[in-house]
C-alpha cells in the first residue's frame, strides 16, 4: 500500500466519525484509487453490519490500566523466574566446585576460601543490588 494510500484511508475513518469534512482531495483520490475506495466500500458495509447487531457498546469498555499492571506483573514473573534459575545454577556450581576442592586439596584450605568469600562477597554483591535496584 502506498503511503499517500495511507493517509487517505485515515482521512476515510475521520470523515466517517465526523472528524473531517468532505474534502475535495479525498474524494478525488478515492475516485481515481481501487484500493481507497474498496476500503471506503468496505468500511461502510462493516460499521452497517455492526449497527445491525444492536451491541451494547458500554459492556465492550477496556481498562488499559488493568491491561498494563498485568502485563507488568507477568514481566516481573518471567524475570523473577530468570533470576531464580540464574541464582539456583550459580550455587550448584559453587557447591559441586566446593566438593571438589575438598575432595582435591586440603580441608583448611577450603575453610579459608569460604570464610573469605563469606566475608568478601557482600562487599562486592551490595554495589550490585543498589545498582540494579536505581534502574527501576
Amino acid at each position: 500500500m502506498k503511503r499517500e494510500c495511507k493517509k487517505i484511508q485515515d482521512k476515510i475513518i475521520d470523515i466517517h466519525y465526523n472528524e473531517l469534512s468532505d474534502n475535495a482531495e479525498v474524494i478525488s483520490h478515492i475516485e481515481n484509487c481501487s484500493d481507497c475506495y474498496t476500503f471506503k466500500k468496505n468500511l461502510k458495509l462493516t460499521l452497517n453490519y455492526m449497527d445491525t447487531l444492536d451491541i451494547d457498546m458500554s459492556d465492550l469498555q477496556v481498562n488499559i490500566a488493568e491491561i498494563i499492571e498485568k502485563a507488568e506483573q507477568i514481566r516481573n514473573k518471567r524475570k523473577d523466574r530468570l533470576e531464580l534459575l540464574i541464582f539456583i545454577t550459580t550455587s550448584i556450581i559453587f557447591l559441586i566446585s566446593s566438593v571438589l576442592f575438598m575432595a582435591n586439596l586440603d580441608v583448611r584450605l577450603l575453610l579459608y576460601t569460604q570464610i573469605f568469600l563469606y566475608f568478601n562477597l557482600p562487599l562486592i554483591l551490595i554495589p550490585f543490588y543498589k545498582l540494579k535496584t536505581s534502574r527501576r
